[in-house]
């Protein structure tokens, strides 16, 4: 029997010890078949289920859990914490992806997850909660961005679009009916139910994983991997990010924006902050941060727009229920059922934007279209009042949800097509830190400004700091006061929203102006797009044991679990 040769670069990479250290990263790029891409997106879409519905139920309910824990004005730090933590990890995940692989991270992430989500259920104090809320952010936040990784490797960047349609349903599934069951466990049984119901569906989004996701495997030996991940940077980010959203939680709440607390922890965040990035530049041989991508003003400009599109997007998913229930007395059912007019329209359009950039090949129009859109709806839903009818609520909703949808998918293309197959993850991952900072920060901000608003209010009304403290920990109690008198406290919860929705109208102005500026098209077709999907195509049948002992894969992309199977199967 004769032996196929193999070329000689992959025959000498076989032959060399597999504990060498390797000079680079696997590229686990992998344009897979179309059958197979649609099992991967509908593992990636039961993944993005489990933590989407874990976020869209608790936000309803975020009052009843506050006044149940005595923790009505620190309520968002139950959000905060996990979205510090998610924060803080995010650079992590794409790096660990790169160097373990990506199916084996994303395990780890889940069953971080897992145990974040179990000590949720039995927490009975307002500590406990928000730690075990932390460690689910840990694990949780990196689920998105390593499905988001995922479909980078198994399709091209032009194809995407058209499989968008499958994670868009996923989507759309939590968005609409998250804030629902969210909402209806909170009234008639226990918000403790909400982190009980995502424990199983993490075991099922595990499953799939496992039995729908042929990844490449990586190169090199684990106690070189090991030593590959940049454990200072980590640590710096870490507590960088951390601190500074402390900072600014702490800020106009808890103490004044001048105390020692707050100016210690803000100065001491910046300093970590500024270390990293010097870290980074200079320090580790595989950085969670890969500087030298922001030599592309497309990355500038993605960072800058999705650090506002995560401040947008995550203070309106967590306080326009707030905002509903303390206008107009809406119960967390109503409020989450409101949800729904820019959560469903956000995902359809969402999912036809990627589609559309398929077809045409385009997606700046999309991005400047979508903020000009998003920052007018914000600006309608600042005018709500007392008085403002029900068809304002969802029209205003609507047109902010149409904005959101256009400014997601296509400005993730725009920033993989703008650098290296080998930088897909870094990128992608740090677009999806500077998000979720947004978001940690947002959550801050506004929930400081409303609660000063709100503060401001009771202080002029000669009202005691017991009532005050009271109110501002259990907000239905207002509406015990006196009519007068709660109707001024209502006149500040109105005023302080207001003003959030105003701000966050600005926000998406200036967005709209840095894509304008720093966000040109560019040609979404690669050169190599036609040999990476019949590389896939030959890593399946290599899968299934039906391409005999020969590989036609280029030495650049091949690696050393597909050297070993074929070296194996020849002698």
């Amino acid at each position: 029997m004769s032996v196929p040769s193999l070329p000689s670069t992959v025959r000498e990479r076989a032959q060399s010890s597999t504990t060498d250290v390797p000079q680079g990263l696997t590229d686990q790029t992998n344009y897979l078949p179309r059958r197979k891409i649609i099992s991967v997106f509908l593992a990636c879409a039961t993944v993005d289920i489990a933590g989407l519905l874990d976020e869209t139920m608790l936000a309803v309910s975020l009052p009843i859990i506050g006044s149940e824990l005595n923790a009505g004005s620190q309520v968002s730090w139950f959000a905060t914490a996990y979205f510090v933590a998610s924060t803080s990890c995010q650079l992590l995940y794409g790096r660990l992806s790169d160097i373990w692989s990506r199916k084996t991270v994303l395990f780890a992430l889940m069953f971080i997850f897992f145990i974040g989500n179990l000590g949720s259920a039995f927490s009975k104090t307002f500590i406990q909660l928000a730690i075990f809320r932390g460690i689910a952010g840990a694990g949780g936040g990196g689920l998105p961005t390593l499905a988001q990784v995922i479909v980078s490797d198994v399709v091209s960047l032009r194809q995407r679009g058209k499989y968008q349609g499958i994670l868009g349903i996923s989507v759309a599934f939590s968005h609409g009916v998250g804030p629902i069951i969210g909402g209806l466990l909170s009234e008639n049984s226990t918000w403790r139910w909400i982190f009980r119901l995502t424990l199983p569906l993490t075991v099922v989004a595990a499953v799939m994983v496992w039995y729908f996701m042929p990844l490449k495997p990586t190169e090199g030996n684990w106690k070189h991997k090991i030593m590959w991940v940049d454990y200072v940077g980590a640590l710096l980010i870490l507590s960088g990010s951390t601190l500074i959203v402390l900072a600014l939680t702490w800020a106009g709440g808890l103490y004044s924006w001048d105390s020692k607390h707050v100016l210690i922890t803000l100065i001491l965040g910046v300093i970590s902050s500024v270390i990293f990035v010097f870290w980074e530049w200079k320090g580790p041989r595989f950085p969670l941060l890969s500087l030298h991508i922001f030599r592309e003003r497309v990355v500038i400009g993605a960072a800058i727009t999705q650090w506002i599109n995560g401040f947008l997007s995550v203070v309106q998913l967590f306080y326009l229920p707030t905002y509903y229930q303390a206008a107009y007395g809406y119960s967390p059912v109503k409020s989450g059922l409101l949800l729904l007019p820019l959560t469903v329209v956000q995902t359809f359009i969402s999912t036809a934007s990627g589609a559309l950039v398929t077809w045409t090949g385009r997606y700046r129009e999309l991005i400047l279209s979508g903020w000009a859109m998003w920052a007018i709806g914000l600006g309608l839903l600042g005018t709500l009042n007392e008085r403002s009818s029900l068809a304002q609520q969802i029209g205003y909703s609507i047109l902010t949800g149409v904005g959101v949808g256009q400014t997601f998918q296509p400005s993730l293309v725009a920033v993989q097509g703008a650098i290296e197959r080998k930088e897909m993850a870094s990128v992608t991952a740090m677009r999806s830190f500077v998000r979720n900072l947004g978001g940690s920060l947002g959550l801050a901000v506004t929930g400081t400004i409303v609660n000063n608003v709100l503060s401001t209010y009771l202080t002029s009304l000669n009202v005691g700091e017991d009532v005050q403290k009271s109110i501002l920990d259990h907000p239905e109690l207002a509406r015990t006061l006196p009519p007068d008198v709660y109707a001024e406290v209502l006149h500040g919860y109105l005023k302080g929203f207001r003003l959030v929705f105003n701000i966050l109208a600005g926000l998406a102005v200036f967005a709209f102006l840095a894509a304008f500026f720093l966000m040109p098209h560019r040609d979404l077709d690669r050169p190599d797009d036609k040999q990476l999907k019949q590389e896939g195509k030959e890593f399946i049948a290599q899968l299934k044991g039906k391409k005999g002992t020969t590989i036609q894969k280029d030495p650049v992309h091949a690696d050393v679990g597909d050297v070993e199977k074929v070296t194996t199967a020849a002698v």
